[in-house]
């Protein structure tokens, strides 16, 4: 089984990110991926960029970093139902690498 952390901090790299996703999940179906959201790329969570991958894949876990809801104005309440916050989205990338994620930057 693969691990895979997904990071998008670019607003225009969030369709190649979930494009990246689906593609991974379809050649490797028991994959445990988890999707970094930090900088500019956060306010696609709110505008519901991601709730396609979310409702198609419950099983990949969303994380969206506190540091950058903070400085574009966002509050879990803006966020989709099932995202985490994370203090802070270096840190969470550098913890999941650590335990042995792959890393991907579409």
């Amino acid at each position: 089984m693969s691990k895979v952390v997904v990071h998008v901090d670019e607003p225009e790299k969030v369709a190649m990110a979930i494009g990246n996703v689906q593609n991974l999940l379809a050649a490797l179906p028991t994959s445990t991926v988890v999707v970094v959201v930090n900088g500019p790329a956060i306010t696609a969570l709110a505008d519901g960029a991601f709730d396609s991958l979310l409702t198609t894949y419950p099983q990949v876990e969303v994380d969206a970093c506190h540091h950058a809801m903070r400085s574009h104005q966002l509050t879990t309440a803006d966020l989709p139902a099932h995202v985490t916050v994370v203090p802070a989205g270096v840190v969470r990338l550098v913890t999941l690498q650590e335990q042995g994620y792959c890393y991907l930057r579409p």
